[in-house]
């Protein structure tokens, strides 16, 4: 029988499996940042919409109860001046499901003629406590505003909330967008991006 039939059972060599680790490397160091980036801007474009859509059903709901409402927000977090601070957790400005009756008339009432009690209480946002919220931080124009029926406010200026990503500014060179709903004197809602002090839409 033939002894010297040839056989391809050598293995890579050290300089080959080298190579393909610092490839492996290289695409990790570029693809992960990039991942992580895309996730959290679809975590805080998630979370903008759920406030834009709360704020839509509090207006209908006002409108077909007939109710005036009064929104207080901590002064702490309230202010469009500057975007570098004074942003906080959505359960300490926007979300009220988790706080006592007094506690959530001092933050939002809304009354008819007759009274100022309902069920289910009136909330800004519908879906609060979620994991999304969990990953942004968010902000106001204003410390309070009033809201007549039907989602029309006599108030001088728009009720604006800004809404970051906890991690916005992980790159600092390309830092992740500020989001922003603009709820007009005129009920009129619409969410953007918060460039040059305005609400742009997007």
């Amino acid at each position: 029988m033939n002894q010297n039939t040839p056989t391809n059972l050598q293995g890579f060599s050290l300089l080959e499996l080298l190579i393909v680790v610092v490839i492996v490397i290289l695409g990790s160091t570029w693809a992960i940042p990039q991942y992580r980036r895309k996730l959290a801007l679809s975590q805080l474009d998630q979370y903008t919409q759920q406030i834009e859509s709360g704020l839509f059903h509090l207006r209908a709901r006002q409108s077909s109860e007939g109710t005036s409402c009064e929104i207080n927000f901590n002064p702490n977090f309230a202010g469009t001046d500057t975007i570098s601070n004074g942003f906080g957790a959505p359960v300490d400005v926007i979300e009220l499901s988790h706080l006592s009756t007094t506690e959530r008339d001092q933050r939002l009432q809304c009354c008819d003629a007759t009274q100022c009690t309902w069920n289910p209480p009136y909330r800004l946002i519908d879906k609060e406590s979620t994991q999304v919220s969990r990953t942004v931080e968010v902000k106001v124009s204003e410390s309070s505003y009033s809201l007549s029926p039907p989602g029309t406010s006599t108030d001088n200026a728009p009720l604006v909330v800004l809404v970051r990503s906890l991690n916005w500014n992980e790159d600092p060179r390309r830092p992740l967008p500020v989001r922003c709903i603009k709820f007009s004197t005129a009920g009129h809602i619409h969410q953007g991006t918060w460039e040059e002090k305005r609400c742009r839409r997007r």
